[in-house]
């Protein structure tokens, strides 16, 4: 045998073997098309030859896809996607980022803090504390909006002259209605961010166009007003901890590159990617980060933000005048 014809035969071979020697018709099935809808969508598929070998390797003598399910622990991380993750019969496998900061003070607050919280600081600062939410499903965008505008609206006033926007306990969950509550501190008659998949072409966009949040061009209403305006240029610090991630990323970076505005606290935690959801079978999904985000000027951010001024720990969200995030805070406010 020549040495072609050899290279050849060992080729057929080995595409063959992932072919014929599945033990189970369906896990092959659901094998192949979480592969094919990983190499359409994922933004994380350099390595996606070795990762479909290993996991056809694994799964070929499985019996069935529950215990094939438990595979995909280890291909998201190959994947390097700990935003995605294989949705089974009501479980979830993927990876956790073991890489991250934790902060514990803040961590025991997120089991505490569940809803929108304001306040008045020394008589000209707003503070507002927005958490994360579980809107996945879109149906709670007014009713989440509306309670941001109404503590905005309880706290502002003439005498107001800066903001301080706490998005550390912000998890994440739908960020239109956060930016839907936020619009007016964002701008008007701008683009202010949006996605942009593995190729660098431009996805979607977020905007603010006479005085309407419009996200890829379809505009979202809100029902709550402001009783008294926002000026454009009003001094702001948005607040960020290592748990500030996915929708309250989105919403941080919505003011990246806005005038008079600082960022000031933690890393985040690194979930800066848009993630979408593709049916497998009646009984799995398969989610995927599919894009990443770019700011008002077009930067794209392929991890986490980084604090125009870093302060890690410190934190008080009871005596926020001991806070030192706060403290910083108030300091590149004037006060």
């Amino acid at each position: 045998m020549t040495r072609s014809l050899l290279l050849l035969w060992l080729l057929l071979s080995w595409i063959c073997s992932f072919s014929q020697t599945f033990k189970n018709d369906s896990v092959k099935s659901f094998v192949d098309k979480s592969i094919e809808l990983i190499g359409a969508n994922s933004i994380h598929k350099e390595n996606l030859e070795v990762i479909k070998g290993g996991l056809y390797n694994k799964a070929r003598n499985l019996n069935s896809i529950d215990e094939t399910a438990t595979l995909y622990d280890e291909v998201f991380k190959q994947l390097h996607d700990y935003h995605g993750g294989l949705k089974y019969k009501g479980k979830t496998y993927g990876w956790n980022n073991p890489n991250v900061m934790t902060n514990g003070y803040l961590k025991e607050r997120m089991n505490i803090e569940k809803s929108t919280f304001s306040q008045v600081i020394d008589q000209k600062i707003g503070y507002l504390r927005i958490v994360g939410n579980s809107d996945f499903a879109f149906k709670k965008v007014d009713s989440i909006a509306d309670e941001i505008v109404a503590h905005i609206n309880r706290i502002n006033s003439a005498e107001i002259k800066g903001w301080i926007i706490d998005l550390r306990l912000n998890t994440g969950g739908n960020m239109y209605p956060i930016l839907l509550g936020l619009k007016e501190f964002i701008g008007n008659n701008l683009r202010f961010g949006g996605f942009r998949d593995a190729q660098d072409q431009a996805t979607g966009n977020w905007e603010i166009k006479a005085g309407n949040l419009v996200i890829d061009g379809i505009k979202l209403d809100r029902k709550a007003v402001l009783t008294d305006p926002i000026a454009n240029d009003v001094p702001l610090v948005i607040l960020t901890s290592c748990y500030t991630a996915s929708a309250g990323e989105m919403a941080a970076i919505s003011f990246i590159g806005r005038n008079n505005t600082f960022i000031v606290g933690e890393k985040t935690a690194n979930y800066t990617t848009a993630v979408q959801g593709f049916k497998i079978n009646e009984h799995a999904g398969i989610n995927l980060s599919t894009d990443y985000v770019v700011d008002r000027n077009q930067k794209v951010y392929k991890s986490y933000i980084s604090p125009d001024v870093e302060v890690v720990g410190g934190d008080n969200l009871t005596a926020l005048k001991k806070d030192h995030k706060i403290i910083k805070a108030l300091e590149l406010l004037g006060q």
